[in-house]
């Protein structure tokens, strides 16, 4: 046999050999959904925020709350999950009397829209409602 046609089958069974590795490889990683083209079964799950994997901290679920309560156009956002906040920064032993908080808490609507609860907290631990924005960004 001659040098050139050693050197070929070499090559064949490498790639053959490369071939099936990459297929073991792609086996463990969830079927295909034919209809969407997308990966099923063990796929990673999106990006999540810290809130959404840890749950809402007490902070963020109140404001909501109150949102929920005085806001008129609240059913624009009933239901909606808290998707980030700014309560980790909120420290009341910082607050001197007359300063307040701006909580900040951002709800995961439909598609990219974020609805963008405003309360604060005075020097008292008494939280205001201030409003509600729509945007497709946070602002926590």
């Amino acid at each position: 046999m001659s040098t050139k046609w050693m050197n070929a089958g070499l090559a064949l069974g490498a790639m053959l050999i490369a071939g099936s590795a990459v297929a073991q490889e792609l086996d463990g990683q969830g079927d295909k959904d034919k209809s969407s083209g997308s990966q099923v079964g063990e796929q990673q799950g999106a990006h999540e925020t810290e809130t959404q994997a840890e749950g809402a901290p007490k902070l963020a679920r109140e404001c909501l709350d109150l949102a929920l309560q005085e806001d008129e156009g609240s059913e624009t956002f009933r239901g909606n999950s808290i998707y980030e906040n700014n309560a980790k920064e909120y420290d009341a032993e910082e607050l001197e009397k007359g300063d307040t908080f701006e909580l900040l808490v951002d709800l995961l609507g439909e598609g990219n829209a974020k609805y963008n609860l405003t309360c604060e907290i005075d020097a008292d631990g008494n939280m205001t409602y201030k409003g509600m924005g729509e945007s497709t960004s946070v602002k926590s």
